[in-house]
C-alpha cells in the first residue's frame, strides 16, 4: 500500500517520536502508527473544552451569549489577542471567547472557559465517551503544574475517535456540530492546513511545545484537483498526528503537512476512481 510505505518513510526520517492515526470516514480504512501512545497534548486540548462548552449549552447549563468577566491581572502568555489587549478591555460572551480560543489560541480565553465549564466536567464528558487517555490536569502556561507530572496529555487515537464522533454527530446536535466545525475551519496557518491540497479543507486545531507538535482535524477532500472543481462528494478524513522529543520544531510540523498532504492524496485516488481502480475523471 503506496501510503503505508510513505508514512513509514516520513516516520523513520523525523528525528523524534511520532505517533498517528488517519481514517477514511466513507470506509473505515485506517492508517495508524502508535495510536494509544500518550503525549503531551499542547493546545489540541482546547478541543474537548470547546466540546464540552457547546455540550453544556445544549443542555442548557450554560449561555453562550452570557458575557464572561475578564480580569487583566489573570491573563497568561503563550499567544492570542487577550495577552497583548490594552484598557478599556473588551465584553466578550463565552461563543466569542471560544472563537479566540480556537482560532487564535489564545491562552487566556482557553482558561477562562476551563473555569466556566470546570476541568472536572471536561474529564467527566471524556470518559463518559470512551476517550480515557485525554486529560486536563492543568490550566495554560501552568508550568508549575506541568513540572509537578500534571501535563495535559492525549493520544492519537483518542483524537481522532473524538474529531470522527464530532463529524458524525453522535457529540452535539446539528447546529452545534455545524458551529464547532466551521470555527475550526477558519483557524489558519497550522501544519495540517499547510499540507493541504487545493480544492481540500480542513477543521483542526493544532498545539506546540518546546519538542512538541501536534494536529488534529477533519479533512475534507474533493476529486477535483483544482479550487475551482467543486463537482463531485467530499470524502471526509479524520487525522491525528501527535510528536514529541523533537531535535527541530519545524520539522515536526513539517511532518504533519507531508501526512496530510499524503493523506489527501491517497483519498484523492480514491476519490476519482471506481470501486476497481478505474479513473473515472
Amino acid at each position: 500500500m503506496k501510503l503505508e510505505s510513505t508514512l513509514d518513510r516520513l516516520a523513520s526520517e523525523l528525528r523524534g517520536a511520532t505517533g498517528y492515526v488517519i481514517r477514511d470516514l466513507d470506509s473505515g480504512e485506517t492508517f495508524e502508527k502508535s495510536g494509544d501512545a500518550i503525549f503531551p497534548a499542547a493546545s489540541t486540548i482546547k478541543l474537548p473544552i470547546f466540546i464540552e462548552l457547546y455540550k453544556r449549552a445544549e443542555e442548557g447549563g450554560i449561555d453562550l451569549e452570557r458575557p464572561v468577566p475578564i480580569d487583566p491581572k489573570a491573563r497568561v502568555e503563550g499567544g492570542g489577542v487577550l495577552e497583548k489587549w490594552s484598557a478599556p478591555y473588551p465584553v466578550l460572551s463565552a461563543r466569542q471567547l471560544s472563537v479566540l480560543m480556537i482560532d487564535f489560541s489564545d491562552n487566556y480565553a482557553a482558561n477562562l472557559l476551563t473555569d466556566l465549564v470546570g476541568m472536572e466536567s471536561v474529564g467527566r464528558r471524556l470518559r463518559s465517551w470512551g476517550f480515557e487517555d485525554t486529560l486536563l490536569r492543568r490550566r495554560m502556561m501552568d508550568l508549575g503544574a506541568a513540572r509537578a507530572g500534571r501535563e495535559n496529555v492525549t493520544t492519537p487515537r483518542d483524537m481522532a475517535g473524538l474529531l470522527e464522533r464530532l463529524q458524525r454527530g453522535q457529540l452535539l446536535n446539528a447546529e452545534n456540530t455545524r458551529a464547532v466545525i466551521d470555527v475550526m475551519k477558519r483557524n489558519e496557518g497550522t501544519p495540517i492546513k499547510r499540507g493541504l491540497p487545493p480544492g481540500a479543507e480542513a477543521a483542526d486545531k493544532d498545539g506546540e511545545l518546546e519538542g512538541v507538535r501536534c494536529d488534529a482535524g477533519l479533512v475534507f477532500v474533493k476529486a477535483g484537483a483544482a479550487p475551482e472543481e467543486t463537482g463531485g462528494r467530499v470524502r471526509p478524513l479524520v487525522i491525528a498526528v501527535m510528536t514529541a522529543y523533537l531535535e527541530d520544531d519545524a520539522a515536526g510540523e513539517a511532518f504533519i503537512g507531508e501526512v496530510t498532504r499524503a493523506a489527501c492524496q491517497y483519498a484523492r485516488t480514491l476519490q476519482r476512481s471506481s470501486g476497481y481502480g478505474r479513473r473515472m475523471d
